[in-house]
C-alpha cells in the first residue's frame, strides 16, 4: 500500500517530528520557512461546497475540503489539517494559516474576516490559493503529509447603508424593525468610510440598548441584532462587535450613568468590528426673556458636546439663561445672570442680560469661561447655483417672519443651495450628514449643499433656526 510505504520511509529518516500542540491563531501570518512536508500519490485535498463562500448567506460553518486516497494504517490518524492561504492578486502578498477542524469544516466569520482584512470591505468575490497540510499522526509521533491545493473564493458581508439604534432609550424600542434613531454618517460610501456615530439621551441608573442595520429590519430577525461581543451588559467603553447568532447570550450594552452622563456617544467602526462608548456630562441650557413675556424657553445645544452652548432665536430687550425648561414661574433654580464684561453667573437677584436691539441672533454661552455672546443675524441668503454663489445677492435675502417663527423666501431654486448669514459664509447651513435632502436636520459644520425635492422651479422656501440638531428648511413647489 503506497500511504505505508510512504509513512514508513518518513518514521525512518529526518521527517519523523513531534506533534505540535501549539497551533497559531487562525489567520497568522507564516513567517518562517514552508515545512517540510511528504507527498504521497493519489493522496490528495479536494474543494467542497463551502470552499465558496458567500457571508450575505452562509451558515456558521462551512466544509472547505474533503480528503481522499487509501485508509489509514492501522494506529494512525489524520489531525491537524491547516490551510496556507495566500490571496490571489494582491502585491506582496503574505500567506495566512488557516486551522480546520478534522472533518475539514471551518467557521465562515474567519474567511469573512482575513478576506476584509486582505482586499478590503467590498462584497466582491475574492481567491485564496490555499495548500492543505494534515498531520498523520502514531504514537504521539507525526509526519506532515501535502494534500495539494485547493481555491477558496469569499464574498465578505456587505456593509448596510443604515444603522438604527433599540433599546430602553427614549425615542426608540426592542423591536428588530425599529428605525426611529438613526446612527449618523458621511456622505461617503460605507467602504470609504465605515465609521456611524450616534449621541442619545440616558437617564440615571442602568441603561440598556443595542443596535440593528437594514439587514436585520429586512429578516425581522432578533438574532440578527448587533451585539456585545463579551456577552450581555459585559462592554466596557471599547470591545468588538458581533451578530446575536455568534452569541450565546443577548450581549446588549449597558451604561450605567450616576450623574455623571446626560447623553452617550456611541461611535461603530464595521471595518473593524468595534464600537467606543463614551459618557456625555452637558445638559441643555434655556433662554427665556421679554420677546416672550417671560413664558417660553428656548434651547440651546452644545453642538460639539463640550458645554459651549448655541442657538438662534429672535430677542426684545431683557433676557437670562437657565438649566430647566417650563415657564418663568418655576424651574429657576440655577439660572444664570449678568455679571458685567459679558460675564455670567448664577447671582440671586442678579441682573438680566439685554439685547442691544430688538432683533434676530445667534446665542452663544461658553459655561467653560462662563461667558456669553450675541451675533446679530441682519441678512440670511438663500445662496447656490440659483444665483451663481453671490451670498450678497439681495434678490435672494430672506425676510424674518415673526408670526411664523420662520426666514422666508420664494425664488428660482435647482439642485445645489444652502443659506449664509450676513453676505458672508462664516456662518452658513446645509444638509448634515453629508445629507443633499437632509431638509429636517441642517447644521452649520460642513453642510452638504441641499438639492430641490421636485425638480428645478419656483419654490417657496421657510427656514426655521432654533438649534443644531432641530434647524430645518421646508421648501413648497410653487
Amino acid at each position: 500500500m503506497k500511504f505505508v510505504k510512504y509513512l514508513a520511509i518518513a518514521f525512518a529518516g529526518v521527517l519523523m517530528a513531534s506533534c505540535d500542540e501549539d497551533f497559531n491563531d487562525w489567520a497568522s501570518p507564516i513567517k518562517n520557512p514552508e515545512e517540510v512536508a511528504i507527498t504521497i500519490p493519489g493522496y490528495t485535498a479536494t474543494a467542497a461546497e463551502g470552499a465558496v463562500v458567500d457571508m450575505a448567506n452562509a451558515p456558521a460553518t462551512v466544509k472547505v475540503l474533503t480528503l481522499a486516497g487509501d485508509a489509514l494504517p492501522e494506529g494512525f490518524t489524520l489531525e491537524n489539517i491547516r490551510l496556507k492561504a495566500t490571496p490571489e492578486g494582491v502585491e506582496n502578498a503574505q500567506t495566512y494559516e488557516i486551522d480546520l477542524e478534522n472533518d475539514g469544516t471551518v467557521e465562515t466569520e474567519t474567511f469573512n474576516t482575513l478576506t476584509q482584512k486582505v482586499f478590503g470591505l467590498r462584497p466582491l468575490q475574492r481567491t485564496f490559493n490555499c495548500k492543505v497540510f494534515v498531520d498523520a499522526v502514531k504514537d504521539g509521533q507525526a509526519v506532515l503529509i501535502n494534500a495539494g491545493s485547493i481555491l477558496v473564493k469569499v464574498t465578505p458581508t456587505p456593509i448596510s447603508k443604515h444603522f438604527y439604534l433599540i433599546g430602553d432609550i427614549a425615542g426608540t424600542s426592542w423591536s428588530p424593525t425599529e428605525t426611529s434613531m438613526p446612527f449618523n454618517h458621511s456622505d461617503k460610501d460605507v467602504y470609504d468610510d465605515p465609521v456611524f456615530t450616534l449621541t442619545f439621551p440616558v437617564n440615571e441608573g442602568d441603561n440598556w440598548f443595542a443596535f440593528i442595520d437594514d439587514v436585520t429590519v429586512e429578516k425581522n430577525d432578533w438574532s440578527y441584532v448587533f451585539a456585545c461581543a463579551e456577552g450581555n451588559g459585559k462592554n466596557g467603553e471599547t470591545g468588538k462587535i458581533c451578530r446575536r447568532n455568534a452569541l450565546d447570550n443577548d450581549g446588549s450594552f449597558k451604561v450605567t450613568v450616576n450623574g455623571d452622563a446626560k447623553y452617550v456617544k456611541m461611535t461603530i467602526n464595521l471595518m473593524e468590528g468595534t464600537y467606543k462608548i463614551e459618557k456625555v456630562n452637558f445638559a441643555l441650557y434655556y433662554e427665556i426673556g421679554n420677546e416672550s413675556g417671560w413664558k417660553t424657553t428656548n434651547a440651546l445645544c452644545s453642538p460639539k458636546l463640550d458645554e459651549n452652548y448655541q442657538g438662534y432665536y429672535w430677542l426684545d430687550g431683557e433676557f437670562k439663561f437657565k438649566p430647566l425648561p417650563g415657564t418663568g414661574s418655576d424651574d429657576w433654580a440655577g439660572d444664570l445672570e449678568f455679571a458685567g464684561d459679558n460675564k455670567v453667573e448664577d447671582i440671586p437677584g442678579g441682573p438680566n442680560f439685554t439685547a442691544p436691539k430688538a432683533g434676530f441672533y445667534q446665542i452663544n454661552l461658553d459655561l467653560n469661561t462662563n461667558t456669553y455672546s450675541l451675533v446679530a443675524i441682519n441678512s440670511i441668503t438663500c445662496v447656490g447655483n440659483h444665483n451663481g454663489w453671490k451670498q450678497d445677492d439681495a434678490n435672494c435675502h430672506m425676510t424674518y417672519n415673526a408670526a411664523a417663527g420662520c426666514w422666508e423666501l420664494t425664488t428660482d431654486l435647482t439642485n445645489g443651495f444652502k443659506f449664509a448669514v450676513n453676505d458672508d459664509w462664516k456662518i452658513s447651513w446645509g444638509g448634515a450628514d453629508g445629507n443633499s435632502e437632509a431638509y429636517d436636520n441642517l447644521t452649520q459644520f460642513d453642510g452638504k449643499d441641499l438639492n430641490v425635492p421636485n425638480g428645478d422651479g419656483k419654490y417657496k422656501i421657510q427656514l426655521y433656526l432654533s438649534y443644531e440638531g432641530a434647524n430645518r428648511v421646508v421648501l413648497t413647489k410653487q
